[in-house]
């Protein structure tokens, strides 16, 4: 008897010990593993990776060069209206932070609505160093805070990268926006359904395209940028794109050193308003040389920096992101804001002693758009009555485009819509003027050699040596020469890691950009400042994979 009741004590652990485990697991019964595509188009899952990474960690420890981290997609310092004010000081902050309470809750929800206990999403990114320490904080954090979540990564070549994601084979990727031209535009088109970031993450959102056309249509920079303001709200509610961080460039200059132009897209820098107190030259690096003076086929910041200082068009951004003159005197749109006229100063003159003209604006705009010339900028033209048509060769009629120079000294120009920041995209280096006689007789080798470029901006390059040394200087026909407190910019040619830093040390150099691995050392100095760049980096969620 004693035997059996043990037996049936022992029976009656096991059967109880059963149960204890059904109702541990009993909740997960029924439940079965997902792919990551199915995940990828609940919103709660979208919302809830979103909001489970700390993206303070990785502008403080993994970037450490003074990026910001961002919950909006429009970076700060882009946009600026007449009256000096931001945009992002108009639209505000929004997104989504990190919290971890909120994002257990969506993640919750999304386990519920979809039923699954475990899921794998891959995360792509570049194969640079940064990229795959961002690519593991992921994989960290992610499967750390949200449960059943198991990430994987794909970190291949840059090219290849790009390749994948264009082609919408991903689930998250790590990827970037740099600005085109100072409209918020040039990142919320991005999103359009036909957009390049739209189109490959599955994106699309008829209230998000009502609003972008209606501000990209709007005869005022306040309505535009309500509309825009609004569209982006819910581009960031509907969490295909998660905002990371808006980069900064770190650099150290001599306590000397000041009035250096620092802009966060196109041209980066301008010597215009520098000064070195007592020196009457700056002494800098570049660890490449110059691509191209030729700006119709230029597409990097350093040609367009170089060009910024001795070239000149329409008008300049200063110091203070003001709209200044350039070669126009003035100018004045109509009231639809639809065309725009432009009136040039009579005193402005190319290195040959030629006067510039407005034919110099008429030729060298529809030289970029012209296809032979295979210009990669052309599309910033696109606003302009029959550029698109022309540049894409569904017309070879330039008489077609809506850029015409009524006299020597007026240019008028025709839009396709209201383009309200028009006279500050006439800075972009793309817009500035051609000499169509120079330029023919240079043929290919224009804007390649000091000799074979023009000049009519604050400086003109003296001295262009291939892989050593590129000097500008101060030009004495320039219009506004008075205000140029620089005799020379030198710039020499530093392509070893550390050299560069090494001759600022020994004063040999004024001014440099610094890596991350110098940010600690020189954080604390007078001599150290960053500025941030009109380029947001974020994780683009594939809400649509098929």
């Amino acid at each position: 008897m004693l035997f059996k009741k043990k037996i049936s004590c022992s029976l009656l652990v096991i059967l109880m010990s059963t149960i204890g485990l059904y109702g541990c697991e009993g909740k997960d019964l029924g439940k079965q593993d997902i792919e990551s595509k199915e995940l990828l188009k609940n919103k709660d899952a979208r919302l809830a990776i979103t909001m489970a990474i700390d993206k303070e960690k990785i502008t403080n420890v993994i970037l450490n060069n003074g990026s910001s981290p961002v919950n909006y997609y429009t970076p700060e310092g882009l946009a600026i209206d007449n009256h000096g004010k931001d945009y992002r000081d108009i639209a505000g902050n929004m997104g989504n932070d990190y919290d971890l309470k909120e994002a257990k809750e969506h993640w919750e929800k999304a386990k519920e609505d979809l039923n699954f206990k475990n899921v794998t999403i891959e995360v792509l990114t570049s194969d640079a160093e940064s990229s795959k320490r961002v690519g593991e904080f992921f994989q960290n954090q992610l499967q750390t805070n949200l449960d059943g979540l198991k990430v994987e990564l794909k970190q291949v070549p840059f090219k290849q990268k790009q390749q994948l994601e264009s082609e919408g084979d991903y689930d998250l990727v790590y990827s970037s926006w740099v600005a085109d031209y100072p409209d918020p535009l040039t990142f919320l088109d991005t999103f359009t359904t036909n957009g390049k970031f739209g189109k490959n993450s599955g994106y699309d959102s008829k209230e998000y395209n009502a609003l972008i056309e209606e501000g990209k249509n709007a005869t005022s920079i306040s309505e535009s940028w309500n509309k825009y303001a609004k569209a982006e709200e819910i581009l960031l509610s509907d969490a295909f794109l998660m905002p990371l961080f808006q980069s900064s460039s770190a650099y150290i200059q001599k306590p000397y050193v000041d009035g250096i132009t620092i802009i966060p897209y196109g041209a980066k820098y301008a010597y215009k308003w520098a000064n070195a107190e007592d020196k009457n030259e700056l002494n800098l690096t570049s660890n490449s040389d110059i691509p191209s003076l030729d700006m119709s086929k230029a597409t990097d910041s350093l040609s367009f920096s170089v060009a910024n200082n001795v070239m000149e068009g329409l008008v300049r951004v200063n110091n203070d992101g003001e709209v200044v003159e350039g070669i126009a005197k003035e100018w004045k749109s109509s009231e639809d804001k639809k065309t725009w006229t432009f009136y040039l100063r009579k005193d402005a003159v190319w290195s040959n002693g030629d006067t510039v003209t407005a034919k110099d604006f008429e030729f060298g705009f529809k030289r970029t758009l012209n296809p032979k010339t295979a210009s990669q900028y052309g599309f910033i033209m696109y606003d302009i009555v029959g550029a698109e048509n022309y540049n894409i060769g569904k017309t070879t009629d330039s008489n077609s485009i809506g850029i015409k120079a009524i006299d020597n000294y007026t240019l008028e120009v025709k839009l396709n819509r209201p383009v309200n920041y028009f006279d500050r995209l006439m800075s972009f280096p793309v817009f500035f003027p051609q000499n169509e006689k120079f330029v023919k007789e240079q043929g290919d080798k224009f804007g390649t050699t000091e000799k074979t470029t023009l000049y009519n901006g604050p400086f003109t390059l003296t001295k262009w040596k291939l892989d050593d040394i590129y000097i500008m200087t101060k030009n004495q026909e320039y219009w506004d020469k008075n205000t140029i407190r620089l005799e020379s910019v030198n710039t020499k040619i530093v392509k070893e890691g550390t050299a560069d830093v090494n001759l600022y040390e020994n004063g040999d150099v004024d001014f440099i950009g610094i890596s991350n691995e110098f940010i600690d050392k020189y954080k604390d100095s007078i001599e150290f400042s960053t500025s941030k760049n009109a380029t947001t980096f974020f994780m683009l969620i594939n809400g649509n994979n098929k």
